[in-house]
C-alpha cells in the first residue's frame, strides 16, 4: 500500500467535526476524492465491524485510516489538511439538498431498495427527489439499443401506453432514445414514472432543482414535478456524465424494475448481457416478438430464458 505522509499540523475544523450529523457523515464521504461506490461501501461496512462514530474515524491516525478504512492517499490528504473546508462545503450542501427536498440514503439504510442488492456493484449510495413511495408500486422498463429503429420507437410507445393505462409505473431516464420516448408518454398523460439519472441530481435539475432535464418534455411541463414522479441518482449531486454512466443506469433501471419489457437488443450488447444477469437472479425479462425474425439480440434473450411479449396493438 502506498504510503500517506502525515502532517503535523492540528485539524480544523474540531466544532463541526463533533456535530456532524449521518446525513453528513454520508456527505462527507462521498465528496471525498478518489473515494467511489466500492470504497464508500467498505468504509461504511468497516466503520459498522469498529463500531466507530463518524468522530472516532475522522480522529483516527493517518496510518489507520489507510490500512483500517482502505482510504485513498488523497482522501486521507483531504481529512488531515482540509477537514475544515470539506466539512464547510459538506454543511453547505447538506443544506441546499434538504431545502430542496432531497433525501440521501446508503446500502446500510432500511428505506433503500433491496432490489438493487443483486447488482454486481449495487449503489453504496443513492439520491433521491421526489415521490420516494413510488419504487413500492409495479415498475416496468422498456429496454431498447441506442441505435433503436423508427418503427422500434412506435413499438414502445404502444407498449408505453398500454402498461400506463393499466395502472403501472415507468422507469424512464432522459439521456437515451428508447428511454426519452418513454419519458415523453408519461410525461404527456400526466402519469407518475421513475426517472433514473446517469448523472447527479444537481446536473441533471440545476441547483434550483426545477429544469425538466428533457428538452421535448417541456412543451407539456416546463419544470420537473416531484409531487408526481421520482428522480433517483447513484452519482454525487454535481458529478456531470461520463461514458460509463450510461450502463450504469441501464442496470440500475435493469434491476429496479419488476419487469422487463426487451423492444429491440444489439447482437451481443450490453442488453443482451444485463437480461441474462436479472433472469440468473430470477427477474422478469419479457421480449417483444414483433420482428424477432429480424432481431438476433432479442432472440438471445429469448434463447437465455426470457418470456415473450406479445406484439404492441
Amino acid at each position: 500500500m502506498r504510503a500517506v505522509v502525515c502532517p503535523l499540523a492540528p485539524r480544523g475544523g474540531a466544532i463541526l467535526m463533533d456535530a456532524l450529523s449521518e446525513r453528513q457523515w454520508l456527505l462527507f464521504l462521498s465528496l471525498l476524492p478518489d473515494v467511489g461506490r466500492k470504497t464508500l461501501r467498505h468504509v461504511l461496512e468497516r466503520q459498522q465491524v469498529r463500531r466507530e462514530t463518524p468522530c472516532e474515524v475522522l480522529r483516527l491516525s493517518c496510518e489507520a485510516l489507510a490500512e483500517a478504512y482502505q482510504l485513498p492517499a488523497r482522501a486521507v490528504q483531504a481529512i488531515v489538511e482540509a477537514r475544515a473546508e470539506h466539512l464547510e462545503r459538506v454543511q453547505r450542501l447538506e443544506a441546499h439538498l434538504t431545502r430542496c427536498g432531497v433525501r440521501w440514503l446508503s446500502f446500510q439504510d432500511a428505506a433503500y431498495p433491496r432490489a438493487l442488492d443483486d447488482m454486481p456493484e449495487p449503489p453504496a449510495l443513492l439520491f433521491a427527489y421526489g415521490d420516494y413511495a413510488l419504487l413500492d408500486a409495479p415498475c416496468f422498463a422498456l429496454l431498447a439499443s441506442h441505435n433503436v429503429s423508427a418503427q422500434g420507437l412506435s413499438a414502445l410507445e404502444e407498449v408505453a401506453e398500454r402498461l400506463m393505462a393499466q395502472g403501472f409505473t415507468p422507469i424512464v431516464s432522459a439521456t437515451q432514445p428508447a428511454y426519452q420516448r418513454a419519458l415523453l408518454s408519461a410525461v404527456r398523460r400526466r402519469a407518475p414514472y421513475v426517472l433514473a439519472l446517469d448523472r447527479g441530481l444537481l446536473r441533471a435539475f440545476g441547483e434550483d432543482l426545477r429544469q425538466e432535464p428533457l428538452k421535448q418534455a417541456r412543451i407539456w411541463q416546463a419544470e420537473f414535478d416531484p409531487q408526481r414522479a421520482l428522480a433517483l441518482s447513484p452519482f454525487r449531486p454535481r458529478d456531470g456524465w461520463v461514458a460509463a454512466n450510461g450502463k450504469y443506469r441501464d442496470a440500475l433501471i435493469g434491476y429496479l424494475a419488476s419487469a422487463v419489457i426487451v423492444i429491440e437488443a444489439r447482437p451481443d450488447g450490453y442488453i443482451v448481457q444485463l437480461c441474462r444477469e436479472l433472469l440468473q437472479h430470477g427477474r422478469r425479462v419479457y421480449v417483444l416478438t414483433q420482428r424477432v425474425a429480424q432481431l438476433a439480440g432479442n432472440r438471445q434473450i429469448l434463447e437465455a430464458g426470457a418470456t415473450p411479449f406479445g406484439e404492441a396493438t
